[in-house]
This record gives structure tokens, sequence and C-alpha cells, in this order.
């Protein structure tokens, strides 16, 4: 078992990364003391997929099951208080509860949100079964729900008391999936430079094919990455964080924009890589060669490279964003792999223009 830990002032954790490591969580939760009334906040996929060790792990004396929907639905102020509804009705004077996120990122927003609201905060511990909720979602604290208009709208940060990683809940994953978190993993490739970027690009058919040796390397990488952004700027107040947001502007966006069906996160994220590498392009950060590194490595895990959208939706979308300030836009953008810069100020006229080229096209270049 590997142990990533995230030096915290006030909340530090580890990250536990190892096969098999559901049958060992409740004895970390007897020894940290965490409350006498365990929460499984899961999926009825997950459930379904997973009830005999569940239920063999955490006794039903010890531990209820709340389920609520399934993906981006999840993420609603409807299943937000249902989930709290829930808590509770099981809740009493002699209780004390807490939560564990057993799913993909959608569960453990909610269910961190969840923690971070009730009682003005209860304990809780990410169990991701998603490759995109390994790499990045459950490492960090940041917890939220969807508003129609905007995503991620509604949120806190609220860290763990720790992160469980156990690779073989991607045995049970479909292609599909696995390509969602290929689209952070590119993302972390892009954040660390040209060795993690050229192993992954190497490697596409044998992390696909889930080789065991080449996926935790890939988690591994990826949770210290994160690990280490998170330690330096927690909240993101020094702007250090804001590197994590690469591709996710236009992402979060295009997902708002089709009212989270359309287009999943993973694929809005691929697309929203290589609109920023588009951009930083179009704005002189970057050379050709770099647009296209970025097109071959998505096309390599099979993910789009292009995309058509309701221009005037996407663009209201774009605007509820939590990076776009007094008109005007701040981004992640690329002037080498492992070498990002965070831009403020982007006039929202260029960005406009921008995603008038980039609608339906490849994004070989956005002349502004």
């Amino acid at each position: 078992m590997k142990i990533i830990k995230i030096n915290l002032k006030k909340n530090p954790y580890n990250i536990y990364i190892g096969h098999g490591i559901l049958k060992n969580i409740p004895f970390y939760i007897k020894n940290w003391d965490l409350g006498n009334l365990g929460i499984i906040l899961t999926s009825p996929i997950i459930y379904s997929l997973y009830k005999n060790s569940i239920k063999k792990n955490f006794p039903s004396g010890r531990y209820k099951i709340i389920t609520v929907a399934d993906g981006e639905k999840a993420k609603s102020k409807e299943q937000l208080f249902y989930a709290i509804n829930k808590i509770l009705k099981l809740d009493g004077w002699d209780k004390r509860p807490f939560i564990l996120c057993l799913g993909g990122g959608t569960i453990g927003d909610l269910g961190g949100l969840v923690a971070a609201l009730y009682k003005r905060g209860i304990p809780y511990i990410q169990i991701p079964t998603t490759l995109l909720a390994q790499i990045d979602a459950s490492i960090g604290g940041k917890t939220a729900i969807d508003l129609k208009e905007a995503k991620n709208i509604l949120g806190a940060f609220y860290q763990p008391k720790a992160v469980f990683i156990d690779p073989l809940f991607l045995d049970t994953l479909t292609l599909k999936e696995l390509k969602e978190g290929m689209a952070e993993a590119i993302k972390y490739a892009m954040i660390e430079g040209k060795n993690f970027f050229t192993f992954l690009k190497k490697n596409s058919r044998g992390i696909m094919e889930l080789n065991p040796p080449l996926i935790l390397k890939l988690i591994n990488t990826c949770c210290r990455i994160k690990a280490k952004i998170v330690e330096r700027d927690e909240r993101e107040e020094k702007g250090l964080r804001t590197i994590l947001n690469l591709g996710h502007t236009l992402a979060h966006a295009l997902e708002a924009s089709s009212k989270y069906k359309k287009i999943s996160h993973g694929q809005a994220v691929s697309i929203g890589l290589l609109y920023a590498a588009g951009l930083s392009l179009a704005l002189g950060k970057c050379d050709k060669k770099k647009v296209d590194a970025v097109r071959e490595i998505i096309e390599a895990f099979g993910l789009p490279v292009d995309i058509s959208f309701d221009y005037p939706k996407l663009l209201r979308a774009f605007k509820y964003d939590k990076k776009f300030i007094s008109g005007k836009v701040r981004m992640v953008l690329i002037k080498d792999i492992g070498n990002l810069e965070i831009t403020d100020g982007i006039p929202l006229k260029k960005i406009e223009g921008s995603l008038r080229l980039f609608n339906g096209k490849k994004c070989r270049s956005l002349a502004l």
C-alpha cells in the first residue's frame, strides 16, 4: 500500500492507495474515533455492484446506507436536502455521525458538501470508485452541487479525514468511464511536464487495458501532483491552486449549457484542454506544436477534439463561471507542456471571438 500525505496546517490527511483496501477502512475509522454512526453515501449502481462487500465490511448495526441519484443528477439541491433529511432521521442524541462517500466524483462532491453543512461540519471519508475521482475529484476538499445556470456554483472547501483508493474498483468501469478519468490525467501531465506526458501517450493502450503497474503509476503520480498543489494553496487564495482549473473554464460552461446531459465531464475537459491550447496559440503564449501535442494525446485516448454548441447558451454559462470577474476572464494558458501561465484580464470580446471560431472545429488555430 502506498501512502501520500497532504500536509495541511489545520486539516492534514493521507491518501491510501492499494488493492483490496476496502476491508481495512473500518479499522482506521475505529482508531480515529470518527463517530458511532457511519453513513455510507452511494449510488444505486455502485451499491448493486458492491452490495456484498459493503455488507461484509460495514455491518448494519454501525453503518447505514443512503443511495442518491447516479451521475451528475446527484449534484442537485434536491439530492442535497434528500441526503440531509435521511441523516436527520437516523441521527439521535447519542449519535455521532460521519460520512463515507463511496462512488464517483459526483458522490464525493455531494457527500463532502453534506458533511460540511450538517451540524456545521461532521467528518467524512472519500472512497472513490472511478478513475476520475481517484486521481482528481476525491482529493483537495472542494465540495459542490450544480444549479442549472452553472456547475459547482454552490460549495465549500471542506477536507476529508482520509482518501482510500482501490484500483480494483476500476475493473467494473466501462471504456467510456475510463476515458472520463484520462481527460483529468492528461491535465495533470500538462501541469507536471514532458516525462509524464510522454508516459501517458506511450502507454495509452496498456492504461486503457488496466495494466496494474501502469494504473498504479498513473494514480500515484496524479495524486502526488494534486497533493503538492493543495498543500501550497488549500483554499485557492494564493492563485497556485488555480492551475488545476486548466481546461475547466470552458468544460464547466459546456456542461451547464447542455444541462449536464449532452456532454460528460471528461469529454468537456478534453475539449476545454484543447481550447486552452488553441487560445494560448492565438494569444502568442505557445507555438502550434504544443496545440498539436495536446490534440494528439487526447485522440490517443479516444476523447473528442471537436464539438458543436449553442453559442448564446454557452456564453451565458461561461459568464457564470467563478473565474469570470468584472467583464474579464482568468484562464490557465499553455506556454509549454509543464509550463503553464495563469492569465488574468482576458477581454470578453477575445473569448467571444475564439469561441465562435472553435464551434464545430478542432482548434487548429484561433486567430483573434
